[in-house]
This record gives structure tokens, sequence and C-alpha cells, in this order.
């Protein structure tokens, strides 16, 4: 074909047949055991469910801030599906599967208008039975949306350009308003999004070098739709432009653009070479392991040969719109991962799945043709066969690598298997109603999300910390303990009184978190027994002391109280919490604007001798009459013997101002000053 011609080709009854027979199957590997295939959430993951929930409860964000910030339209489809009662993970999961399916229509939509049908059925049944489409179809995150909304506005840009002659200008235009609503939609799906609208007025230049009558029928019209698109996306970058600093991720991942700028090639060379043999080579794949079997390239064998043949033949009819299109798509799709790398690439190169799996497509049906111009028409069924088995076999050995991928020991810590099972074990224990949480990853968005996420019921009330160096102690006189295996009590709280072991529940042995432990917990023995503890060498002025009417200094206790330099100390403060802090910002559970502990030794011209800032038992899950208590463990610096000051003390994370002390509500400053330290000599 030397030009499209307008050419509109119907589907025929058996490519309705066949298409019904992949949409099935694909539906099925989709749906199958989607509660649990993943085997629980990843934290982005967690981190969508709980921002969906907050837009079934009535927010309503242009951006999501909380994390490394995201778009947010994926978290609006999710709301709605919460809203008509769907748990929020499957709600999650759906509206991948659906994206996903949505992307294999598309797919053979586009290529069947552009191209052919035995083309498009080959392209959609390849990548329905791929492993990159299977995973991300079933991933709870925002990027599974992109390759849908992107190959709908491709679709939509091609009808509009190579509409019917009998059409309208307003029948194109129709389309093309479709086109700008799409298009804008993809800006507020994924970062990739920014790079992928270039491929829109890329085309229309092609067509301006080699289709000059088409470019100049469409031309105008086109632009005008893509600025269109863009123009939608403007509220969501007026409101980044108004809050710098929030999109973080973007910024994690500019720094090879930073070294190119700076004149160093280097960095980019070697992401964009490891990246495109992660296409074809076995051990060069995506190693994130929360995405892929690591160094699993995008094809098998097979098909990678088939998928690079495809595009020596597009290039070589690169004069042709639909293959010029298909590579302009590529090179567009591909190009954050060209930058960033083969990590983390089955998500950032995601635009490109409809399009790699066209490429092996277009070289098998080539060949078909070629075979039957020598042979005879008899090579056609017999190449519709091995394509089929090719094509079911492909899917096999998908499934077959996305379940032993599941079944990983580092997938299931990855999706955070134990929380889920803890959460599994809550809802199933009535008579838990107060619960403190020993996790590796206390502050939000990380475990709790997940546990948000997971937990059916409403009525528990939770602790979080890294029982590791901190521990809370509710208020309520009663509650359970659960302490996983990678988060164990450190000594300093495990042999403390009024902890009852109830009951271990066990994962698989060979699980990186294999079990979690149970307790009964009855709280005033152990809060007695804390504030014993404490009872450190009385201060000045006295006891007690408050930080903003938040907490309540109740007590230290510092181990040894006499060093050495060079050695270690083991501060443990012990506080009461006055007030809860969930007021101070529009999420809680936003690690930003939770508060750090504190301890600075100071040596006598006021230096920071040694230092230890942190709080393992995050602010937004205390509540009024809570004990908090924190282990600091302090590196002293070289120092001569004498005595050296200690100060403690609480800030905000998301500013560093310090929470002001006060003594019977007079301001003493914003530290509280422990009595000297005394250092000797060795």
């Amino acid at each position: 074909m030397a030009d499209n011609k307008e050419r509109v080709s119907r589907i025929s009854r058996w490519e309705w047949a066949a298409l019904a027979v992949i949409l099935l199957a694909a539906t099925f590997l989709r749906l199958y055991q989607l509660d649990t295939l993943p085997p629980g959430l990843t934290h982005d993951e967690a981190g969508h469910g709980h921002d969906a929930v907050a837009i079934a409860q009535g927010a309503r964000p242009i951006y999501q801030t909380v994390g490394y910030g995201r778009e947010p339209l994926y978290d609006y489809l999710a709301a709605g599906l919460i809203a008509l009662g769907s748990p929020t993970v499957i709600a999650l999961r759906l509206v991948s599967v659906m994206a996903g399916l949505a992307t294999l229509l598309l797919t053979f939509a586009w290529v069947h208008r552009a191209i052919d049908g035995p083309t498009a059925l080959l392209a959609t049944a390849l990548q329905a039975a791929s492993f990159w489409s299977l995973a991300v179809s079933r991933q709870a995150l925002r990027s599974s949306l992109l390759p849908a909304l992107f190959t709908g506005a491709l679709y939509l840009f091609w009808h509009a350009v190579y509409a019917p002659p009998h059409w309208t200008w307003r029948q194109r235009g129709a389309v093309l308003a479709l086109f700008a609503a799409l298009l804008g939609a993809t800006l507020y799906t994924y970062i990739p999004a920014r790079v992928l609208w270039l491929l829109f007025p890329a085309f229309l230049l092609y067509l301006a070098l080699y289709h000059r009558p088409v470019c100049r029928r469409v031309a105008v019209p086109a632009l005008i739709a893509i600025c269109a698109g863009l123009l939608l996306s403007a509220p969501m970058f007026l409101f980044l432009r108004a809050h710098p600093g929030i999109e973080q991720r973007l910024a994690m991942l500019d720094a090879p653009l930073r070294a190119f700028a700076a004149g160093d090639v280097s960095a980019i060379l070697e992401r964009a070479t490891g990246y495109l043999a992660a296409f074809v080579l076995p051990g060069w794949g995506d190693d994130f392991l929360a995405y892929n079997l690591p160094g699993r390239p995008f094809l098998n064998p097979v098909t990678g040969g088939l998928f690079v043949i495809g595009l020596v033949i597009c290039l070589a009819r690169a004069r042709h719109p639909a293959y010029a299109m298909a590579l302009l798509w590529f090179a567009v799709a591909i190009s954050p991962s060209l930058v960033t790398g083969a990590t983390a690439s089955m998500t950032r190169s995601i635009a490109a799945i409809p399009v790699t799996f066209l490429f092996p497509a277009i070289a098998a049906v080539t060949g078909t043709r070629q075979a039957a111009s020598r042979w005879g028409n008899r090579v056609h069924p017999i190449a519709g066969g091995v394509l089929a088995a090719f094509v079911i076999t492909s899917g096999a050995l998908a499934v077959r690598d996305y379940l032993a991928w599941n079944h990983l020991p580092p997938t299931r810590a990855a999706y955070m298997h134990t929380l889920t099972q803890t959460a599994q074990y809550l809802d199933a224990t009535p008579d838990a109603r107060t619960v403190g949480l020993s996790t590796a990853l206390p502050l939000a968005p990380h475990d709790p999300y997940v546990f948000e996420a997971r937990l059916r019921r409403s009525d528990l009330v939770t602790r979080w910390f890294d029982g590791r160096s901190a521990l809370i102690v509710p208020s309520t006189s009663a509650a359970h303990l659960v302490v996983p295996a990678l988060a164990p009590l450190d000594p300093y709280f495990a042999d403390l009184p009024g902890l009852m072991f109830r009951e271990r529940v066990s994962m698989r042995p060979d699980d990186l978190n294999p079990f979690f432990d149970v307790y009964a917990w009855e709280t005033r023995a152990t809060r007695d027994a804390l504030l014993h503890r404490a009872q450190g060498t009385p201060l000045e002025p006295a006891l007690p002391v408050d930080l903003d009417g938040i907490l309540r200094l109740r007590g230290y206790d510092l181990r040894p109280p006499t060093v050495t330099p060079g050695a270690q100390i083991m501060l443990v403060t012990v506080w009461e919490v006055i007030a809860s802090t969930r007021g101070d910002s529009q999420d809680p559970l936003s690690a930003e604007h939770d508060l750090v502990f504190f301890t600075h030794i100071l040596d006598p011209a006021g230096n920071v001798a040694g230092q230890a800032d942190r709080l393992d038992a995050p602010a937004w899950s205390w509540q009024p009459g809570d004990l908090i208590a924190q282990i600091h463990q302090v590196t002293l610096a070289d120092v001569p013997p004498g005595s050296l000051e200690m100060v403690i003390g609480a800030y905000r994370r998301a500013d560093m101002t310090r929470l002001p002390a006060r003594v019977n509500g007079e301001s003493v400053g914003d530290l509280i000053r422990l009595p000297p330290l005394d250092v000797r000599a060795p």
C-alpha cells in the first residue's frame, strides 16, 4: 500500500470471532485470583488505595501530593468503583484490568484501520499473551491506564486524519474533540505522557515531508486539537507551578539529563544501551522485582527475533503512514526509559506495549504472505495454525513465569504479604479493638496504607511504631500487640511486664518476613514499668515539661551514664501525649507533616559531638494519654574528657521548626536540657 488512501476496512465475522476468543482468554488471565495475585500490595499501590478512598469520601485533588506525588485520574476511577461498593483492592485492580483489556481492543482497532486484519489480530494476541501486558494489567498502578488512553487518542487522531471521504468537517471535528479529551486525560495519568503527545506533531511533520495533500487538509484542525488537549492539563500544571518541590518522583529521574546538560553523555548512553537490550536479551530485562522476574526480557526469543525483523520492515516501508506512525510511536514511548535505563522500564515505557507487539506481528504476517506468493494459498491455514500454537505457547510460558514471580519470597515481601495476612487475622479477631503494630516502615505512606487498604473492619484503633527502636503504649487498659519477624521488639521493650504471648501466625518458612507474633497486652503494667525505668536524674526546671501542648516529657533513661570518647550511648526518652496531631495537615498520614525527636550532645563550644534525630512511632497514630518511648543510639565523637551538654526536643519534619518547650505554661525555649553527660578518659 503506497498510501493510506483513507482506507476503511470492514471487520469480517471470523475476525470478530477471533478477537472475541482473544479478549475472553485475556479477561480470564487478568481476573483469575485477582485478590491474591500479586500476593498483597506495594506501597505505591496502597497509596492509590488511600487516595481513592479519600476521593470517594469527598476529596477532589488536582494532583496527589502524598508520597512522591502523582497524577490523580487513576484514583478517581478507582474511587468510582469504591463508591459502588467494591473493596479497595479489587477496585484498584479492576481499573487496571479494564485498562489492559481496553488497550487490547484499541490496539486491534488501530492496526486493523491502519494496516490490516490479520496483523491486527496477531498483534493483539501477542500482546494479550505477554508477561508484560499480563503483569501491568494486574498491578494497581496509575501507569496501567496510560496505554489505553494513549492508544485511544492515537486511534481517534488517525480516524480524523484519514476520515472516510463522505465525512463532513463537523464529523471530523467531533472526532478531534474526543482525541483532545483523551490526550488531556493522559497528562492526568502518568509522567511519560508529558513526552508522548509529541508523537502527533511529529506525525504531522512527517506528513508535511512525504504526504503534503493530507497534511494541508488536516494540519490546522489537528494542531488545534493537540493544543486543546494540552490546555486541558493546565490546571494541574498551574498547581505544580504554585507548589514547587511536591513532584519528587520527577526530580528522582532527571539525574542523567543533568549530567547530559553538563556534557557527560556516558550515563544516558549506558542506560539507553541496557534498556534496548532489555527487549530481547535474557538477563538484561527490568530488574525491579516489584514488576518483573529480574532480568526477564520483554520478549521471548522467537517474539524478539520477529520484533527485530518487524522493525526492519517498518523502516523499509517508512513512506507508508501506518509504518511511519508505528516507528514514531515506539521512539516516543521508549524515550523515558532511554534516559533512565532498564530498571522500572516496564512502567516507564508502558505506552510502548501495543506497538512493541505490532512489530513481530508485521514480521509474521509479511513472512506468511511471501510464503503464500511462492507456494500458494495452502500456506495460510498452516501458518495460521502455527501462529495460533505459538501464541498459546507464549501465553502458557508467560503465565508460568508470572506465577513463579508471584511465589518468590522477595516478591511476597515487596507486596507486603505478611502485613496483608495481619489485616486478615485482625478482621477475624473481633476481641482485638486497640492494636499496637510493630513494623519496619511505620511512617505513611508505607505500611499503614497497605494495612488500611486490606483491612475490612472499621472499628479497629491502631498504633504504629518500629519496635526495634520505639514503642507506643496505648492509653486504654488493654490492647493487642502484633510483632512481625522483621520488626521484633528491642530487648529494652521485650522484657517489660504486661505482654502475654497469644500465638504465632506463620506464613511460608522461606518468606523474608515469615511470621508475626500476637500478644495480649495489659498496658497499665507496661506503662508503670516504663515510667519506673525512666526515672533519671531530676531536671532543672523540674518535670513535667511539655512541647507545644502536644507532648509532656515523663522521664528518660541514659545507658551508660558515664562514657569514654567515641563510645555509643543509648538514651530512652518517655513522653505522654497531651493532644493528637491529626489536625495538623489535610492528610494526617502524611510523613511530611509528622514530628521528629532530636537528641544532641554538645561540646563546651556548642558544637554537636553526637546526634540522633528520629521518631519511629509516627505522631499521626498517637492518642491523648498514650505513652511514647523512643530509643536514641548516639555515637559520641572523639572529644576530650569532661562534661557535655545533652539537649532533647522535637521538630516538624516539613519545615524543621522546633516545638516550643513550656513549664507551667511559661516558655523555656525550644529544647529540654538533660543533666550533663560525663565523659572520662579511656
